[in-house]
């Protein structure tokens, strides 16, 4: 075995998963085939991205211009990307997370119930098609007993007569 295949990984270190190593093999050979996307709405945000500087966002999550004539430009260098405080950074994430947090809940239960729709929808097909079946076989069925003479009275009373 060549040293070159070797793998050292740290103590304590946790190896990645099926996932991750799957993403990285994709994001690898993206960028060993030089591709890219073209897709309008990521190369906006990409430009609009890359156009702003750190500073230039307000707590509100909005992206604006330099500076406004009313704020003095001490404020805004004094902060942490944007905000005056670094806990006034932490309120705007905690305020974001729960945001995200709700949006994922109200997700997953729509999830949820789309899925006890799909099984019973499933149910009801199921229960459709077996019932089709049935009435099939006994369509089947019920042809050569009468030409035997055997009805469907006769065979439930257990009663076979050649009549």
């Amino acid at each position: 075995m060549a040293f070159s295949q070797l793998k050292f990984k740290e103590l304590g270190e946790e190896e990645p998963t099926w996932e991750e190593e799957n993403l990285d093999s994709v994001k690898a050979l993206t960028a060993k085939l030089k591709l890219q996307t073209r897709r309008p709405s990521y190369l906006e945000w990409e430009a609009r991205v890359r156009g702003q500087r750190w500073g230039a966002r307000t707590p509100a999550g909005t992206w604006g211009a330099e500076q406004s004539p009313g704020h003095p430009k001490e404020q805004q260098d004094g902060g942490v990307c944007g905000f005056a405080t670094v806990e006034a950074a932490l309120e705007w994430l905690r305020t974001e997370l729960r945001e995200m947090q709700a949006l994922d809940q109200r997700l997953a239960q729509q999830l949820m119930r789309l899925r006890a729709r799909l099984h019973r929808l499933k149910v009801e097909q199921a229960c459709h098609q077996h019932k089709e079946m049935l009435d099939d076989a006994a369509f089947l069925l019920s042809t050569p007993l009468k030409h035997i003479g055997v009805t469907r009275m006769n065979i439930n009373s257990r009663r076979f007569s050649l009549c």
